[in-house]
C-alpha cells in the first residue's frame, strides 16, 4: 500500500522538477574551492539537491545499521526466551500430569489381589456364617 504512493509522490516530484528546469535556463557562475563552472541555474540547483539527499542518507547509514544490529540481537533474545518457555511449559506439563496420576491411583480403591477373603462385618475381623447355617 505504502509502496504506490511512493511511487505517485516521486513522480509528482519528478514532474515538478522538469518544469523547474525549463523555466530557468539562466546561466549561473558557481565557484567552489579552487573551481569555476558556469551551468544552468536549474541544473546547479538539481545537483545541489542530490548531493544534500546523499549526504543525508550517508548520515542516516550508522544509525540504520545500528537499529538493525539491535533489532538482529533482540531476534536472536527473543527465540532463545521462547524455546526456554517452550521447554519450561513441557516440564510443567509432565510434572501436571504425574501429580494427576498420583492423585487418581490414590483416590481409587485398593483392589484385593485374587482369592482374597472378605469379612462380612467389613471390619477386617474372620469371616462369620449367618446363624443357622
Amino acid at each position: 500500500m505504502m509502496v504506490p504512493i511512493l511511487l505517485v509522490l516521486a513522480l509528482i516530484i519528478a514532474i515538478f522538477a522538469v518544469i523547474f528546469a525549463l523555466q530557468n535556463t539562466a546561466m549561473v557562475t558557481v565557484t567552489f574551492l579552487l573551481w569555476t563552472f558556469e551551468q544552468s541555474l536549474a541544473l546547479v540547483l538539481l545537483l545541489s539537491l542530490a548531493a544534500g539527499v546523499v549526504v543525508g542518507l550517508f548520515t542516516l547509514l550508522p544509525t540504520t545499521f545500528r537499529q538493525k544490529f539491535s533489532l538482529s540481537s533482540q531476534r536472536k533474545k527473543l527465540d532463545a526466551l521462547e524455546k526456554t518457555l517452550a521447554e519450561m511449559k513441557a516440564k510443567e506439563e509432565a510434572r501436571l500430569a504425574a501429580e494427576a496420576e498420583k492423585a487418581k491411583a490414590a483416590s481409587q480403591p485398593s483392589t484385593l489381589p485374587a482369592g482374597a477373603v472378605t469379612t462380612a462385618s467389613g471390619n477386617g475381623g474372620p469371616a462369620v456364617p449367618p446363624a443357622g447355617v
